[in-house]
């Protein structure tokens, strides 16, 4: 799309390198639903006299806060959409990191960035100010500080989401239009079973509060594949492509995004018929226990073929009202069935199920068996998944679950009948 050319450089007098010369780089951020870059975050790069590069955390970090943190911030920002001008994108978002610092004190050092956009030509709506990682006292402040950008017709944006202060506190205060998750996050999904389960579940919470979510720092396929089975809207990181002087073709990463959405296809098909064949002996031994317990031999009959699986955590029967009826079955195996410390959270008179979404359907659905997300199971506590039918039992409707251990189920952990 363009080569920077004689961009400009700009020098910088700073505390302990001396003079610097600054430069800008640009990294794509793509969305992978129309398989394409939509912004640019723009990077600052520092050479000292000797062309060493100085990292921009050490750059930032040898300002002290005050006037002198707040020019370098400005210099930053203006060389950055000055450099983007000059490569001709007339679509994307350039992304703009600013320090909370900066957002809340600058004003006190004279207007700056209404100004600067309109001498450049970029029209506010291109750009998305990034609020980076760093603590601040006055969150009420910067919250009121951000807003002078979002009356501007910016895009916010919240930095390194599940880091250090951007955590859901400063969602709330700042009702950010974009949030960017942490990388660190990224790395633990992609090798940390727990994390990625959580991340689906952290991506919807971000989408509920009106945020896209965008997933930076992914460097492999398997933190790709990560990304977009948990819905993420855009992807940011070397795997796709590093910063770089210049802005790359539309179709840069085309066949990259080809191949990404043929593996997600493919390993969501082979997790699928995985799960699928492990369900099957359960869901034949639920059918199996609603036919018994239609029949009249009693609920502790009718869920001992449950009880003898592997990843059968408990069995418990539940009236139409939502009551639980006797108490739960619980399998040899589950050990927390005999921990002192669980309780009080055993099913006692009066327990109630009625608002749970399993109980919920299988009444719906009478004779259809009906399989729960994974969620944490009160009585264990742990992560299960709820098997649920809902049968007739002279002439009244009962509802017969069994709680099934989700890690034993996924392979995690327990000895499994082989597929």
């Amino acid at each position: 799309m363009g080569i920077m050319g004689d961009a400009p450089l700009v020098s910088f007098e700073a505390p302990v390198h001396g003079r610097l010369e600054l430069s800008s780089a640009f990294q794509p951020i793509f969305s992978p639903a129309h398989r394409r870059a939509v912004g640019y975050e723009g990077l600052i790069r520092a050479r000292d006299k000797r062309g060493r590069i100085v990292p921009p955390l050490d750059l930032f970090g040898e300002v002290p806060l005050g006037e002198s943190r707040v020019l370098l911030d400005r210099q930053c920002r203006s060389l950055h959409v000055s450099n983007f001008v000059r490569l001709g994108d007339l679509r994307s978002w350039l992304f703009l990191n600013v320090d909370p610092f900066v957002a809340v004190e600058g004003r006190k050092y004279g207007s700056f960035f209404a100004g600067m956009l309109q001498g450049a030509g970029l029209a506010p709506h291109r750009i998305a100010v990034e609020l980076i990682e760093s603590p601040f006292a006055d969150e009420q402040r910067l919250a009121e500080a951000m807003e002078y950008y979002r009356d501007l017709g910016c895009i916010i944006v919240l930095d390194d989401f599940g880091a250090g202060h951007s955590n859901f506190d400063r969602i709330w205060r700042l009702n950010p239009d974009v949030v960017k998750i942490d990388r660190e996050m990224t790395r633990r999904v992609s090798i940390e079973p727990l994390a990625r389960r959580m991340f689906a579940g952290i991506v919807s919470v971000l989408h509920e509060a009106g945020a896209l979510v965008c997933v930076e720092g992914i460097e492999t396929e398997n933190e790709a594949l990560c990304a977009a089975e948990a819905n993420a809207d855009l992807l940011q990181g070397s795997y796709f492509a590093g910063p770089s002087t210049e802005l790359p073709p539309d179709d840069v990463c085309r066949d990259t995004f080809t191949r990404l959405f043929a593996g997600f296809r493919a390993e969501t098909l082979e997790m699928q018929a995985r799960r699928e064949a492990r369900l099957d002996p359960y869901l034949g031994a639920l059918s199996a226990a609603g036919r018994t317990l239609g029949a009249g031999d009693g609920h502790g009959a009718a869920a001992l073929p449950l009880l003898a699986l592997p990843c059968t955590q408990r069995c418990y029967l539940i009236a139409a009202d939502g009551s639980q009826v006797g108490v739960n079955l619980e399998s040899e195996h589950n050990s927390s069935a005999r921990d002192p410390r669980l309780e009080p959270l055993r099913p006692s008179p009066g327990t109630n199920w009625q608002n749970k979404p399993y109980f919920r359907r299988a009444m719906a659905a009478p004779g259809s068996i009906q399989v729960s997300r994974p969620y944490l199971s009160v009585t264990g506590p742990k992560l299960c998944l709820t098997l649920s039918l809902a049968c007739e039992v002279e002439g009244k409707m009962y509802v017969i679950c069994a709680d099934l251990d989700y890690a034993a189920l996924e392979g995690e952990s327990c000895t499994l009948p082989p597929l």
